[in-house]
C-alpha cells in the first residue's frame, strides 16, 4: 500500500494531519497525486467550529474529513481508462490529502496555461454559477452581493460576465471590499458604517435590485436581503445559513411579491438533457473554460497559502481573522 497524508477535523475546533493507505486502484479508475487542495471556507469552518447542520443532527460526528476541491497530475491509469494518461493535471472533487483515486468522470482536464491553484476553484465556482444561473440576470437589472468570502467574491465575478446592468458588493472588511473591486463591483457598500439598504434604494432610484444574492451564511442577513430587494425580484441564498431567519413575510415578501430562492448546487442535474443542459460537469467545465480565457482570476482570492502541517494556524486563521481572510490554498508538493 502506498502511503498518504491527509486532513482531519478530530473535534471542534481542532485540525490536524494523519497518515494512511492510499486504496488500491481499480482498472476503471486513476491514482491522483495532489499538488494543491483548496479549502471551502464555508462548509469547512462550519465543521471546524462545530457549526454546520449535520453535526448538530447527528448525521456526521467527529472525526469528520475536509475538503473536496483538489487539483493533481495523474500518476497511474487503470486498463480500462482511456481519456486520461500519466502526466495529465486533473482538478477533481477530493478531500485535502496528498494522493488519492477516483474514477475518471470525478476528474476534469485542466486546460493548458490554468495554474492549478487556479484550477482548484472549478468546484467552489460551479456552486456560484449554479446561483447565478437561477438568479437569470438581464439587460439593465441591478444585483447584490451581500457577504464577500470566497462565495460571494466568485458569485460577483460571474455577475460581471453576464448582462447586470450595475452590481453591488457589501461586507464589513474593507480586504473583501477592496477584492469585490478588483472583481468587478461597481459600488461597495461597508455595513459596519453604511446603511446598506438606504444606500441600494437611493442609488436605484427607490426601486433597490432586481437580483439579491446573500452569500454571507448569516441567517440574520436574509431580512437584509429583502430590504434591499425590488418588486418582484429574486432573492438568492447561496451561502449556507445554519439557523433560523425571523422574517416580515407580509410586507418584505409577500408585498413585493419577491422570489426567495434557495440555491443547492448539490441538486444541480448531473445527467444532460435537454431540459437540464447545465449540468454539474459542464459547469465546472465552463469554469476551467473562462479561466484559461482569462475572463476570471481568483488569485487574489487567496489570503492564506500553507503547507498541510499548519492547517490548525490556517483554518483558526480564516475563522477569526476575517478582515484580512478570504480564502485558503493547501499545497501538496
Amino acid at each position: 500500500m502506498i502511503k498518504l497524508r491527509y486532513i482531519t477535523f478530530p473535534g471542534q475546533g481542532k485540525a490536524e494531519v494523519r497518515e494512511g493507505e492510499c486504496p488500491d486502484m481499480a482498472e476503471d479508475q486513476i491514482e491522483v497525486r495532489t499538488t494543491c487542495s483548496l479549502i471551502s471556507p464555508g462548509t469547512e469552518l462550519a465543521f471546524f467550529n462545530g457549526t454546520h447542520s449535520d453535526l448538530k443532527t447527528g448525521k456526521r460526528k467527529y472525526p469528520t474529513g475536509s475538503g473536496y476541491s483538489n487539483t493533481g497530475v495523474v500518476e497511474r491509469v487503470g486498463s480500462k481508462v482511456e481519456n486520461f494518461k500519466p502526466g495529465d493535471r486533473v482538478m477533481c472533487m477530493a478531500g485535502h490529502c496528498s494522493r488519492f483515486v477516483i474514477s475518471p468522470e470525478r476528474a476534469y482536464p485542466i486546460p493548458d496555461g490554468v495554474a492549478d491553484e487556479q484550477a482548484s476553484f472549478a468546484i467552489l465556482g460551479s456552486i456560484a454559477l449554479h446561483a447565478i444561473r437561477e438568479a437569470a440576470l438581464a439587460f439593465g437589472e441591478n444585483a447584490l452581493v451581500l457577504g464577500l468570502g470566497v462565495i460571494g467574491q466568485l458569485a460577483l465575478r460571474l455577475a460581471r460576465l453576464t448582462a447586470a446592468n450595475r452590481i453591488f458588493a457589501a461586507d464589513m472588511f474593507p480586504t473583501r471590499l477592496e477584492a469585490a473591486r478588483a472583481g468587478g463591483a461597481d459600488t461597495l457598500l461597508n455595513v459596519a458604517e453604511e446603511d446598506a439598504v438606504a444606500l441600494v434604494r437611493e442609488a436605484t432610484g427607490g426601486r433597490g435590485c432586481e437580483v439579491v444574492i446573500e452569500a454571507s451564511g448569516n441567517h440574520k442577513a436574509i431580512a437584509t436581503a429583502l430590504k434591499c430587494a425590488a418588486r418582484r425580484a429574486r432573492v438568492m441564498i447561496l451561502g449556507c445559513p445554519h439557523g433560523d431567519a425571523t422574517l416580515d413575510l407580509y410586507t418584505e415578501l409577500q408585498k413585493n411579491e419577491l422570489q426567495l430562492i434557495g440555491s443547492y448546487q448539490p441538486n444541480c442535474p448531473e445527467i444532460e438533457t435537454a431540459y437540464t443542459p447545465w449540468t454539474q460537469r459542464r459547469n465546472r467545465e465552463l469554469i476551467l473554460e473562462y479561466l484559461r480565457q482569462g475572463r476570471l482570476d481568483f488569485a487574489p482570492l487567496l489570503t492564506h497559502k500553507a503547507e498541510p502541517e499548519q492547517a490548525q494556524e490556517v483554518y483558526e486563521a480564516l475563522a477569526r481573522e476575517q478582515d484580512r481572510a478570504i480564502g485558503g490554498l493547501f499545497y501538496w508538493m
